[in-house]
């Protein structure tokens, strides 16, 4: 004969069991969908640090070409 109690504990265990890993699946899925987000967050910062480089070599090929405006022949020094 099956004892009753032994199959209650059996059946307690098992719906214990049961609810931490439905924690544990919902914890994962919490997890799994912040990582996304942050994935997609370090996706554009990547675009956007790559802008400003591209914005910062602008610059600097900018700042390294000659004044085409350059006056000849005329007094250096502030106009009064």
């Amino acid at each position: 004969m099956v004892d009753a109690d032994s199959v209650l504990q059996g059946m307690q265990e098992r719906d214990k069991w049961r609810r931490r890993t439905e924690l544990l699946e919902r914890s994962l899925g919490e997890v799994r969908d912040r990582r996304r987000r942050i994935e997609i967050r370090l996706k554009k910062l990547e675009r956007d640090l790559s802008h400003l480089q591209m914005l910062g070599d602008s610059i600097a090929d900018i700042a390294q070409l000659p004044s085409s405006i350059q006056v000849r022949n005329a007094p250096r020094g502030p106009i009064l």
